[in-house]
């Protein structure tokens, strides 16, 4: 195995929404009711690799096959010392927190 530098930007290749708690590991509201779903999709990389990953910043009424994505961070829990843990993300190019 080797390492390789991945661009930080791709096209989505397909997307669903995850409407329903998932099952473990997971951290986060452990009631449906508390539940609050979220978009997921294949982005692909230009160097031919798709990534799983969730879609933030966008609404799905506007999400669209082939659309650029840029990666980004987003909170994700935080640690019982305090540190706040982040995941990757996807977001439409020029789209801000």
């Amino acid at each position: 195995m080797s390492a390789i530098e991945l661009a930080t930007s791709g096209t989505l290749w397909t997307w669903t929404s995850q409407d329903f708690l998932p099952k473990a590991p997971y951290a986060g509201p452990e009631t449906e009711a508390d539940f609050e779903g979220y978009l997921v999709g294949y982005v692909e990389l230009p160097e031919g690799v798709r990534v799983v990953t969730r879609l933030v910043d966008v609404d799905p009424a506007d999400v669209q096959i082939g659309m650029a994505l840029e990666l980004c961070l987003v909170p994700f829990t935080i640690d019982p010392d305090g540190t706040e843990v982040v995941a990757y993300a996807f977001r439409p190019v020029g789209e801000e927190r």
